[in-house]
């Protein structure tokens, strides 16, 4: 057998008849043993994470001779600490490490082979130490037991792929920026099938949901919606439902956004109502422009004792470098059935107050507290998804654009703002090891980019100058290189 049967490339292969393994965690594992005699130890490499431990135990089960592991290095996610549990705490009946969060033995590899190996395989725990010397110390001090294999070598199958179709996320806090109100729509659906959680509604069905999503609408043009053809409503239908944000009508309703805005009910006080919009939100900027308190709330006290209340509980109207913003907040949002309307409707909303301000709109923000997709619905998302869902946005970054380029031996990365002017500059000598790493680590740590795919695409650049300079080859941004 071919040993070790995982990650090969990537250990320092000792003595295999060494007793002992080392584990540096996320420290690189040649700066800890590339110093050390490699008769003193059988294995050593790193473990980003939890998921490793199954590798260690795979490879220590294909060849039972190691009986001590020396866990050493930087502890950044929990690691080095799981693979302590496991071999002190172990497994419960789904194969859970013990008082550890996300971390599962293989259910391929039977509890037999998992017990044997905690009994058999002792572990000092040196989390955090970097130090050479200390782990050959470590090494010397460990009295070897010389009684050859503690069991039978075994190789277990591969694990299977089980995936639930709810991908692991925080659950809070995501952001959607784009010019069109359907253009949000579509992400938004997209984001609560792909990271959204199975949850019993108030009325009994289920729902995926996810919480504390922020959709920004930069472009919409109001006085001329645009339209997608994977809308489930039409044109018609956005402007009946206008006048149930535009006035205070509320006809047999028990409410309407509209009521609550232009003819708030004084709580306790029959018949006094407000008019939020003009007598409180606008005259409030005519009167103090750049104040912060232009707001409007939806949700009465009342309403916690009322058969229905508002998903839309407060809107505040803010002046942005002399445009309208507005943000409106919701407790919770059906955002299949009833996202676009409610965008579409405070975007009309946002145009009014602008208008009546005699300033420019702005973006539209909506707050979404609790974002769901009710069960019924989940097969015509899905479907849409599929047909309308699968390009790529291109929308530049906010935060600006990065330039790279090389200067004789250095990586330069020239920060721009949106209009190209220049913002700050970075610079790594591209033949030190792991220059794109660390100046990728400046960048981040200068919050250069703000979205997943520009920060891909700077990295993968950063790589290229990397390898040109080092190889002595030509570099030219977002061409092969020569």
């Amino acid at each position: 057998m071919d040993w070790p049967i995982y990650f090969k490339d990537k250990l320092i292969i000792g003595d295999e008849k060494s007793e002992i393994g080392i584990v540096t965690l996320w420290t690189q594992v040649t700066k800890i043993v590339e110093p050390i005699d490699k008769s003193l130890f059988s294995l050593a490499g790193q473990l980003y994470s939890k998921e490793g431990i199954n590798f260690i135990l795979r490879n220590v089960l294909a060849n039972p001779n190691i009986r001590y592991l020396i866990v050493c290095g930087e502890e950044r996610n929990g690691s080095g600490q799981a693979l302590i549990n496991f071999l002190e705490k172990g497994v419960d009946s789904e194969n859970n490490v013990l008082e550890t969060e996300y971390a599962q033995i293989h259910k391929e590899i039977p509890l037999e082979a998992i017990e044997a190996f905690r009994k058999n395989v002792k572990i000092c725990n040196m989390i955090g130490n970097y130090n050479t010397a200390d782990v050959v110390t470590a090494l010397r001090s460990y009295q070897s037991s010389q009684s050859g294999l503690w069991g039978e070598s075994q190789v277990f199958p591969e694990p299977k792929i089980e995936f639930d179709g709810v991908m692991p996320t925080d659950q809070s806090i995501f952001k959607v920026r784009r010019k069109f109100i359907g253009m949000a729509w579509l992400e938004l659906l997209k984001l609560i099938m792909k990271f959204g959680t199975v949850r019993e509604s108030f009325y009994g069905n289920n729902c995926r949901e996810l919480f504390n999503i922020a959709s920004v609408i930069t472009d919409e043009d109001p006085d001329n919606f645009m339209m997608f053809p994977y809308f489930q409503i039409t044109k018609e239908d956005i402007i009946d439902y206008l006048p149930k944000f535009m006035t205070g009508e509320k006809g047999t309703a028990d409410y309407t956004y509209g009521e609550r805005l232009w003819n708030f009910p004084h709580m306790g006080v029959d018949g006094q109502i407000t008019n939020q919009i003009d007598d409180v939100i606008v005259d409030y900027l005519t009167r103090y422009p750049t104040d912060r308190a232009a707001c409007a709330t939806i949700f009465n006290i009342t309403d916690h004792k009322a058969k229905t209340a508002p998903c839309m509980t407060f809107v505040q109207a803010t002046n942005v470098d002399g445009k309208l913003d507005l943000t409106a907040y919701f407790r919770s949002h059906d955002i299949f059935g009833g996202w676009l309307l409610n965008a579409f409707g405070l975007r009309t909303l946002q145009k009014y107050i602008a208008g009546k301000l005699g300033w420019q709109i702005g973006n539209l923000t909506i707050l979404s507290n609790c974002a769901h997709i009710y069960d019924n619905n989940w097969k015509l998302v899905q479907e849409l998804i599929e047909k309308y869902g699968q390009g790529l946005d291109c929308a530049s970054d906010p935060r600006g654009h990065v330039v790279i380029s090389t200067d004789g031996e250095d990586i330069v990365a020239k920060h721009l703002s949106p209009n190209g002017k220049p913002i700050q500059e970075f610079r790594h000598n591209g033949k030190d090891e792991g220059a794109t790493m660390k100046l990728y680590n400046k960048m981040v740590l200068a919050e250069v980019v703000s979205q997943v795919s520009h920060g891909l695409y700077v990295g993968s650049e950063l790589q290229k100058a990397e390898i040109a300079i080092k190889e002595g080859k030509g570099y030219i941004q977002d061409r092969y290189l020569q």
